[in-house]
């Protein structure tokens, strides 16, 4: 071979071996770390977390239905109680327990409020109505509540003569207007206890 085309030879061969160093040859990307993928196989499922769980459980309108009728439960026996202290109070019976139990009568109707606006009522279709019209009708009692303690501290401090007068009217006036907002709320109410088997109530048992 003349040296002319020895020499273009070697200088070829050598750009090439130069080429390849430069780019350091090919290049692979192995597979993450401990992974394997498998063809055809779906990836790992999430079981459903116990916050869904509750969250689904929060949804069930039976439950959310059966949860205001024991918040009606408790506005029942707070108005037996008011009942029976209204009666010590009008017999001048025991009336420091009555007005008492008047004060705990309003402890228990605020309490009943509250969980009358923390109530979830989101699965009743009906539910921010009865919301409204059970938080109109318990503040109606809560006033009448009010006026009864005062009423009853008026008959006490008069030794029984017939003072406080003007508090016991407030009191029936906002017992009254009680009386009406709880028949509204039950016109709403009684139609979706009947649909999931609660008892139909009286605006005189709440």
């Amino acid at each position: 071979m003349p040296l002319t085309v020895l020499a273009v030879v070697l200088v070829i061969a050598g750009t090439v071996i130069a080429m390849v160093r430069m780019t350091g040859g090919p290049r692979y990307t192995p597979a993450a770390l401990g992974t394997t993928v498998s063809p055809g196989r779906p990836g790992p499922t999430t079981a459903a977390s116990p916050a869904d769980a509750a969250a689904g459980s929060r949804a069930d309108p039976r439950a959310q239905a059966a949860a205001l009728d024991a918040l009606l439960d408790a506005s029942g026996a707070s108005r037996t109680k008011l009942n029976d202290a209204i009666a010590r109070v009008e017999e001048c019976t025991r009336i420091e327990q009555a007005i008492v139990d008047l004060r705990t009568v309003g402890t228990e109707r605020q309490a009943q409020l509250d969980g009358v606006a923390a109530a979830d009522l989101s699965a009743l279709p009906e539910g921010e109505r009865l919301r409204a019209l059970l938080t109109e009708a318990l503040g109606y009692s809560l006033a009448a509540d009010r006026s009864f303690v005062l009423w009853g501290q008026a008959v006490r401090g008069g030794g029984c003569d017939g003072g406080g007068r003007a508090d016991h009217r407030e009191a029936q006036r906002q017992s009254k207007l009680a009386g009406d907002a709880k028949e509204r709320f039950l016109a709403g109410w009684n139609p979706v206890a009947t649909r999931h088997g609660l008892r139909e109530r009286a605006a005189t048992g709440i």
